[in-house]
């Protein structure tokens, strides 16, 4: 699961249990209190800020405001409490007021979103991704550049600032799939491809699922005639991934998707769902792996449904 699905993912019941289970804060991860809902004191501010450029200029994360943290007994900060933030809808509009002016330059793609304890009291989060327009410099009387490392935020040497103007733009990989399936006589087919939301281009792109029966990769490939999307990558005889890959000589530019294989199936049974695990990658972009699962009637659903 990526940042952004983790974003989208927390409810309040897993902030609880942050609280509970005493989460430690991580190289993603950041627990902060607020003094004043609408912003206007100097610590708030100075967090956002450092936050915004921190993240940006690192691996992204997240952000939890309400959530206290402290060290525990073995010196680790971590949830031990929290501080609701009310009123809620307030805080929520001055970070996105302020969003734009406690950093320099602005961050592509941030996100708060609220989370709600009463009407008018909760939790927020904020997510800020990866840049690849770096490096930000943290503004609110901070005029400083930031980085993340371990659970905390450092100032960035020189070294380090001068890295970042030199940073290439990265590729940003997800799987996507469409279901092509014939709900007449229950024959699945959903064709799986890669799509780079990304602002860099993508070379040797790597993709490997592992299928499970009465579903299988097909073998005719996804045009009928034996031809993947990409190259299929031999492995061992006891291995359940099925793995395609290829060198530099095939390019996935921004905004772009590319199609790569088919499961298929055929005379489904009514209480089959599709479920397979995947793995992919490319050059510039760390693997990341998850898994998915259809429903017999999304992947037999007729357009009268």
């Amino acid at each position: 699961m990526n940042l952004l699905d983790q974003f989208n993912d927390l409810s309040l019941e897993i902030l609880n249990s942050y609280i509970h289970n005493e989460q430690e804060e991580n190289l993603h991860l950041d627990f902060k209190l607020i003094n004043k809902a609408d912003l206007s004191h100097k610590d708030d501010k100075r967090n956002l800020s450092k936050a915004l450029s921190g993240y940006a200029n690192s691996s992204g994360g997240l952000i939890i405001w309400g959530i206290d943290s402290r060290k525990n007994a073995e010196g680790i900060d971590c949830a031990t409490g929290s501080k609701v933030i009310e009123p809620l809808r307030q805080f929520i509009a001055r970070l996105n007021e302020l969003t734009g002016q406690a950093v320099s330059p602005i961050v592509d793609g941030v996100i708060h979103k609220p989370i709600f304890t009463t009407n008018e009291s909760g939790y927020a989060i904020t997510y800020i991704p990866e840049s690849d327009s770096g490096p930000h410099m943290a503004k609110m009387g901070e005029d400083r550049y930031y980085k993340r490392s371990g659970d905390s935020f450092y100032k960035m040497e020189h070294f380090d600032i001068e890295d970042m103007f030199g940073r290439r733009k990265h590729p940003n990989l997800k799987l996507v799939y469409r279901i092509l399936s014939q709900p007449q006589n229950r024959d699945c087919r959903v064709v799986l491809g890669i799509e780079n939301i990304g602002k860099g281009s993508a070379n040797a792109l790597y993709i490997a699922v592992e299928v499970e029966k009465p579903f299988a990769v097909n073998s005719y490939g996804i045009d009928g005639n034996f031809n993947h999307g990409l190259p299929k990558l031999v492995s061992a005889m006891d291995s359940h991934w099925v793995r395609f890959g290829a060198n530099s000589n095939v390019i996935l530019h921004p905004s772009t998707s590319h199609d790569i294989l088919a499961i298929v199936g055929e005379n489904i049974a009514t209480n089959s769902n599709l479920f397979f695990k995947y793995q992919i990658a490319s050059e510039g972009f760390r693997i990341i792996s998850g898994e998915i699962r259809i429903p017999f009637e999304d992947l037999f659903k007729t357009d009268t449904e």
